[in-house]
């Protein structure tokens, strides 16, 4: 039986109790705990330099309109204004300092290397291992969370994270489990590579950034390696892990945003017995029960599964606003022999949500400035909105893979998966904001109903050989995916309400709905990507690699009048998409790298549903080809991962430009050039102490922009919407005189953000604070759980100072939330 200790580090895997296992080689303990106090310091230093900056901006922070220009000597605009809040001065400032810790931990790291190197001395063995001395799963609490592979790297398939020469940032299902993240603005929320842009609660998947390029409408996503635009909200508990790549994906997935890209990786089925029952609420009264079984089905291990099941249902943490959600995940494996594997996985998710978040809309001036400034932000525990303001969506989804190795040269790989979603009965508030009085006016509407249906899949052959003393593997294959949207004509006229205030909601009852245009659900979009690829990774020794490769794209998309059937709008465009990566790893546990890429990217798909109104929705953009080079390096001290990369990205500029009545209209216009920097870290810093954070820092700007007299140029601003920096990090200590007892909490701190495209406005930063415990126990008063191996208690709070906050410019941050769960293991 486990004793304390060992029960309070045991994972999740029922075959593994853990602990804590040190293994110093030469020298023994001080550089042993070298690594893990690096990180301590530099997360420390770089906090503590953003909260001096942030403070002394708040205090220079005028209210009051101004061009915003990049900053002069004086730190002044033309019109001799102090700039607001996010000054340019201060924020280089920041730039340097953290620049500069970042460039320091690596020069040490690389400085460490090329000492070990001369002295032919391995870093020392700092490992997280279970009482049989066999290294902890990737990823699990007790490795602290760390990966070591990515799951599919597209035709690269699995690789080490070490061998991969783009960066990666990968959240574990432990992770997931022990912040009890629910929904995907949650995942977003503590991950130091991602913005939040919107919440899963408005009616669509929730929005993103990557590398300060927006992702809307679940545009960006992957599930288990195939491209698919996933609408709605993705349910977490059935993922195994969350694979964030940013940076330009196209050789390895398909025509994409150049920020990047998330994977989403199902849990898989297992070798072993498994069983996990959880019970819990995950703020205000949303109780739920999560099942995880899995385990071998016959005798002879050729055929396994694995099963969850989540329930939810209640009020959340916001007034009159509730979730009722139901997910089953189901997977089975077979295994004839050895080198040969098939996956079949089938997923159901439905989710009901009632009270949902409202958008909001400040007016701007026809040049593009802001209009009305966004007042302090409202109390986020009240919905402004309507409870009447709701959707239901059903997503079902089903996917097959096969990994065949046919021998010592050749291995095949090939999946497909097809996803069909529905959106019901949406109803969806928008509230404008058109003076300054204190006052605002809400547009209700009633969405019809949409089908949409989405085809992804691969294929790939792998051929491992030598040309003398060089190694390749060469991959060549085709990946694509397709996506149809139907829906009826059917229109419904909105409702404007007048007259409401930020202190309190006034709510109404539901209005009546008046249809025209009826007619048969018809398709009104249809897109298509193909690719066709062919690349070699080519090894000249253990220390130098190259990767070199290209995909060739075909783009199509279709717009069509549901009414008459008749196309609309459309185009076909193909191109050959090039990539070069060279990777030095001057130690088995540092690696360094260099990648080129460029894409065809489809142009953005404007969204005909939700609470934003375009003028030209249901269009499509037109393609265009997006550029990156990037340096970066990775460092695996054992019991931490280090990442950080240095870029440079640019695409065309799409932004959707406010008309001044409440519509949109989305447009291209000029490039967008991001320059910036990604470090993360990951791991056990030290004994009973683990990590999960990082730091990004933009410098986005406007390059090529077009004027009118209308419009004035915005050359040389900052693009709406992307914080220029971003701080994140989530820890937990285990208490070594609470054998059991665990404390977690986090910090996550977004930078100011450009309101508008002349950038007269600036969002606040915003910070917020996590605070918890985890305790686990396999004993009662000194005898066995009379169920169950073993009992998780959990509780957290979000936003424990409950801060108000604009996450964008049109939606609040969520409120302080509390969550608590009991999980038995068996």
């Amino acid at each position: 039986m486990a004793g304390p200790r060992r029960a309070s580090l045991e994972q999740e895997h029922p075959d593994f109790e853990n602990a804590v296992e040190r293994r110093a080689l030469s020298p023994p303990r001080e550089r042993t705990h070298g690594a893990g106090t690096g990180v301590i310091r530099f997360f420390i230093a770089t906090s503590s330099a953003i909260r001096r900056a942030t403070r002394r901006t708040g205090r220079r922070a005028l209210s009051g309109a101004g061009e915003r220009e990049r900053a002069s000597p004086r730190g002044a605009n033309e019109k001799g204004q102090v700039m607001t809040n996010d000054n340019p001065l201060v924020t280089a400032k920041v730039l340097r300092r953290t620049a500069m810790a970042t460039a320091s931990t690596l020069a040490l790291i690389v400085g460490q290397a090329t000492a070990l190197a001369e002295e032919a001395t391995p870093i020392p063995d700092v490992s997280v291992t279970d009482r049989r001395g066999d290294a902890a799963p990737e990823g699990s609490e007790a490795a602290g969370y760390k990966p070591k592979t990515v799951s599919n790297l597209g035709p690269l398939g699995q690789k080490s994270i070490l061998d991969t020469p783009y960066s990666v940032n990968v959240v574990s299902s432990a992770l997931i489990e022990n912040l009890q993240l629910s929904r995907t603005e949650d995942l977003y929320r503590i991950d130091p590579v991602i913005q939040t842009r919107s919440t899963s609660t408005r009616g669509l998947s929730p929005n993103f950034m990557l590398r300060g390029f927006a992702f809307a409408n679940g545009s960006g996503t992957a599930e288990d390696g195939m491209r698919m635009q996933n609408l709605f909200s993705v349910p977490l508990e059935d993922k195994e892990r969350v694979e964030v790549y940013t940076g330009l994906t196209s050789f390895l997935y398909g025509p994409n945003n150049v920020g990047g890209l998330l994977n989403y990786v199902y849990k898989r089925p297992t070798d072993k017995p498994l069983a996990d029952v959880t019970l819990g609420n995950y703020g205000g009264l949303s109780k739920y029960i999560h099942g995880d079984f899995g385990g071998p089905i016959d005798a002879g291990g050729q055929f396994s599964y694995r099963l969850n099941i989540v329930g939810q249902d209640g009020e959340t943490a916001v007034d009159t606003q509730s979730i009722r959600r139901d997910a089953l995940t189901a997977a089975l494996a077979w295994r004839p022999v050895q080198d040969l594997t098939m996956t079949l996985i089938g997923s159901h998710h439905d989710q009901i949500v009632r009270g949902a978040d409202v958008s909001w809309s400040f007016a701007t001036n026809a040049d593009g400035s802001s209009k009305v400034r966004h007042p302090a932000a409202p109390d986020a525990t009240r919905n402004f909105g309507q409870p009447f303001g709701a959707y239901s969506s059903q997503t079902d989804r089903i996917g097959v893979d096969l990994k065949w190795k046919a021998n010592d040269i050749f291995t095949l790989r090939a999946a497909y998966s097809y996803a069909m979603m529905t959106i019901r009965d949406n109803f969806y508030v928008n509230n404008n904001v058109s003076t300054a009085d204190g006052l605002y006016s809400q547009t209700a509407g009633h969405n019809t109903n949409y089908h949409y249906h989405a085809n992804s899949g691969y294929a790939f052959l792998d051929a491992s050989f030598d040309t003398g003393f060089v190694h390749h593997k060469l991959t060549t294959g085709f990946y694509g995916d397709d996506y149809r949207q139907r829906n009826a004509p059917t229109s419904y006229a909105a409702k404007t309400l007048a007259g409401l205030n930020f202190v309190t909601p006034i709510y109404y009852t539901m209005p009546s709905w008046t249809a025209s245009n009826y007619g048969a659900v018809g398709t009104s979009t249809y897109n298509n990507e193909r690719n066709v690829v062919l690349g070699d990774e080519i090894s000249f020794d253990k220390q130098w690699s190259l990767l070199v490769g290209g995909n060739y794209t075909w783009l199509h998309a279709s717009n069509f009048t549901v009414a008459t059937g008749m196309l609309s709008s459309g185009y076909e465009q193909s191109r050959l998409s090039p990539s070069a990566s060279l990777i030095f790893k001057p130690q088995e546990w540092l690696s360094t790298y260099a990648t080129y890429s460029e894409s065809l990217q489809n142009g953005q798909a404007v969204s005909s549903s939700g609470t934003i109104r375009y003028t030209n929705a249901g269009a499509t953009l037109p393609p265009y080809v997006g550029r990156q080079y990037e340096i970066g390096a990775k460092a695996d001290l054992g019991s931490v991962l280090l990442t950080a990369s240095l870029f440079q990205i640019e695409q065309a500029l799409q932004y959707a430009r406010y008309n001044g009545d409440g519509s949109y209209t989305y447009v291209q216009d000029g490039r967008q050039r991001n320059r910036g920097l990604e470090f993360t870290a990951t791991g056990v810093v030290t004994d009973g102490l683990r990590v999960f954070g990082g730091l990004t820092l933009l410098d986005p700007r406007v390059t090529q922009s077009g004027t009118s007299t209308t419009a004035p140029s915005i050359d040389g601003k900052v693009p709406v919407g992307i914080a220029r920096t971003m701080f994140k990090i989530s820890g937990e200590y285990d208490l070594p005189f609470a054998p059991g007892l665990t404390l977690t909490g986090g910090y996550y701190f977004t930078g100011q953000q450009a309101v508008d495209r002349l950038n007269t406005e600036y969002l606040p930063s915003f910070g917020t604070e996590d605070i918890g415990f985890r305790y686990r126990a396999s004993e009662l008063f000194g005898r066995k759980l009379p169920l169950g191996r073993e009992l998780i208690l959990r509780f957290d709070v979000t936003n424990v100072a409950d801060a108000r906050y604009w996450v964008t410019s049109n939606y609040v941050g969520q409120p302080r939330t509390f969550a608590v769960s009991a999980q038995l293991k068996f």
